[in-house]
């Protein structure tokens, strides 16, 4: 596309992309408040220590499920207002949102010296400073620590650390 000439109206997300909907891997559970990557596919599966994941943010709710609800992508599962079984790549979605969360060190490797630096994926639910020989991905940045040693992570902008 060529170089603008005159002015442009570009057009914005509403909530500044901050809330996105992400088709579920199969055969895949992504709980509520966990941490969700893109695999491969581009299917959201719950963050992992395994290469090329990338964390996209915290899982808000399942797409068009009810409020409270796992995004439970198996073949026992059905597809929200349907009959149908879930379980394929991409049969049900899930609503993750950016922003800074709370979640666990996993290993102790993170404490006051460590803000402001990134840190590492180890499961859904846990961080690193340690990038695990290359096996984990940058979940965000680290903003800081609450007083029962969480770690308080910025999702917001880490998409644009992890390239």
């Amino acid at each position: 596309m060529a170089a603008l000439t005159s002015s442009r109206n570009t057009p914005e997300m509403s909530d500044f992309g901050r809330m996105q909907n992400y088709p579920v891997e199969a055969n895949t559970t992504v709980y509520l408040g966990s941490m969700v990557a893109l695999n491969a596919n581009g299917n959201a599966v719950p963050a992992a220590s395994t290469a090329g994941l990338r964390i996209v943010g915290r899982a808000e709710r399942l797409y068009q499920g009810m409020p409270g609800q796992d995004a439970v992508n198996t073949s026992s599962a059905k597809i929200p207002g349907t009959n149908q079984a879930a379980g394929a790549a991409g049969a049900i979605s899930v609503t993750c949102a950016r922003g800074v969360f709370l979640y666990a060190v996993n290993d102790a490797s993170i404490a006051q010296p460590q803000v402001g630096m990134l840190c590492f994926a180890v499961d859904d639910n846990s961080v690193s400073l340690s990038d695990g020989s290359g096996t984990r991905s940058v979940a965000g940045t680290i903003i800081n620590l609450d007083s029962s040693g969480q770690v308080w992570v910025d999702f917001w902008h880490q998409s644009a650390l992890a390239v």
